[in-house]
């Protein structure tokens, strides 16, 4: 089935290469909120990029599936919203080269890609995007969740909104809060809080507060802070 992308960053054409090469369906079009309109006729990998408002006319969901194509968790929430309050109906894309179980349960705008291993027992909540990763059995990965290159061992739980970075690993049993940044390189071993942001200096795990990183701004939020270095390593 025809689909359409919203995003146009890096991780749209990644996600549009997967689709078009290795799924029944086929990339289209792309949208953007109105602020990132770009200059009328602009194209992306030869497709068009509209609104979203111009994509639901033109784009209509009886016709059209969508993906949402963005890495940023809070930005990726409210483009799924979005999307689910007009209607359309989201494809999944889990990669012929990935390693999965026929028991593997994924909601809905699910992205895994070619890299990733997957025990039996795995439920992947909805708009989650797993690059890499390796998920241990039993484990639980709630809704907006990105896992870039880590290592989850068995019966973990990931809380919604939570971000692991590469080369990061999470002990068995652990249960990892909702909104929580785990750093690269970092080895969790124990339960963490909601809104941590655990960095691992000097080989020592650091914890502290996440809710000042553009990652999990509320999706109605105006602010715009950009995630970088300095804002996003050890805060307060």
């Amino acid at each position: 089935m025809k689909v359409l992308i919203y995003g146009t960053g890096k991780m749209a054409e990644f996600i549009t290469y997967a689709l078009n090469h290795d799924s029944p369906h086929k990339v289209v079009a792309y949208c953007v909120d109105d602020a990132y309109i770009p200059p009328l006729g602009a194209k992306l990998l030869g497709l068009p990029i509209v609104s979203f408002n111009q994509a639901i006319i033109d784009y209509p969901k009886e016709n059209y599936l969508v993906h949402v194509a963005i890495g940023r968790n809070s930005a990726r929430e409210t483009a799924y919203l979005k999307a689910k309050e007009a209607g359309y109906t989201f494809v999944n894309y889990i990669s012929s080269k990935a390693i999965v179980w026929p028991d593997l349960v994924v909601g809905k705008n699910v992205f895994i890609d070619q890299g990733c291993n997957i025990h039996p027992f795995v439920t992947v909540g909805n708009n989650c995007m797993l690059i890499g990763s390796r998920i241990g059995h039993h484990s639980t990965i709630k809704n907006n969740v990105l896992l870039s290159g880590n290592i989850l061992a068995g019966n973990v739980t990931i809380g919604h909104n939570s971000f692991l970075g590469m080369n990061s690993l999470v002990k068995e049993n652990v249960i990892i809060g909702s909104n929580n940044i785990v750093g690269a390189g970092v080895f969790v071993m124990n339960n963490t809080e909601d809104n941590a942001l655990i960095t691992n200096p000097s080989l020592r795990n650091k914890v502290r507060d996440s809710t000042g990183v553009i990652m999990f701004r509320s999706p109605t939020s105006k602010e715009t802070v950009p995630l970088n270095y300095e804002n996003s390593r050890l805060l307060g």
